[in-house]
């Protein structure tokens, strides 16, 4: 018998080693990088994120927005030359490195689940994953 969650964290850890590869995870210090994890879910799931704060502005992308101090009467960010009532940023598009992660993951295959499942059901997987029947939701 094939155990469902164990198949489930492998594939969910081979997104995660994806996901962070050099090129498809965006990249400035690496803290986001880093913080992904895979964590079990229910008996025969699994997901991948990462708990960083800013990471679904980064993915799905973000409106324009005005950031304007809570206590003080000015910010001060660092290149600034002088403290300022408010800072304007400008919207950003979305990087879905999560998203591309599974497509990547469909070009490559699911030869790294045959040590567990076998040649066939490994090969029936990749079929319904062909068939985009692998979802990526929000949690």
């Amino acid at each position: 018998m094939i155990d469902k969650q164990r198949v489930c964290l492998i594939t969910a850890e081979k997104l995660r080693e994806i996901a962070t590869r050099q090129g498809v995870v965006p990249f400035d210090k690496g803290d986001l990088r880093k913080s992904h994890v895979v964590q079990p879910i229910g008996s025969s799931g699994a997901r991948v994120g990462t708990n960083m704060p800013y990471a679904r502005a980064v993915h799905d992308g973000r409106p324009a927005l005005v950031i304007r101090p809570k206590k003080a009467k000015a910010l001060f960010f660092p290149g600034l030359k002088h403290p300022v009532k408010a800072v304007h940023q400008k919207a950003r598009a979305g990087k879905p490195w999560l998203r591309q992660s599974i497509g990547i993951l469909a070009r490559e295959g699911l030869s790294f689940l045959v040590p567990y499942v076998g040649p066939d059901v490994a090969d029936q997987l990749a079929r319904a994953l062909s068939k985009h029947n692998l979802k990526v939701t929000k949690p």
